[in-house]
């Protein structure tokens, strides 16, 4: 089991001091959170709703991606964890503790799914997304 913490964070954005990060909670208090919440929900722009939704065509996974998506799960079981970031920071270090040879074998997976992607949208560029 995993025994991983933020030294800086406690449960729901509290810092070791007790006082709310400013980001999480309003200086204005919860009440017109609340209240912001309820009626500042953004309206779809009518714009967008005319257009025909293109496939948005993803950029192919990296090395780590791809080490990432096959480790995930096995973290997930071990760990009490289920905040992504905490998860992402453990299989960051993971993946650098591997050797070389280990770190290859997603290299070489990252190689093929490139070579794929080049295949099935040959004039692709990830500009096309933005």
């Amino acid at each position: 089991p995993c025994r991983f913490t933020h030294p800086l964070m406690l449960g729901s954005g509290m810092h070791t001091t007790g006082i709310p990060h400013p980001a999480i909670v309003p200086h204005s208090g919860k009440q017109e959170m609340e209240h912001y919440d309820r009626n500042m929900k953004p309206q779809p722009e009518p714009k967008r709703e005319k257009e025909a939704k293109k496939p948005t065509i993803k950029k192919p996974l990296n090395a780590f991606m791809l080490y990432m998506k096959e480790m995930r799960a096995k973290v997930i079981a071990e760990c009490t964890l289920k905040e992504s970031a905490a998860i992402n920071q453990i299989l960051g270090r993971r993946w650098h503790a591997l050797s070389r040879e280990e770190q290859a074998k997603y290299y070489e997976l990252a190689r093929k799914e490139r070579q794929l992607h080049m295949q099935l949208y040959p004039g692709w560029s990830a500009r096309d997304n933005y």
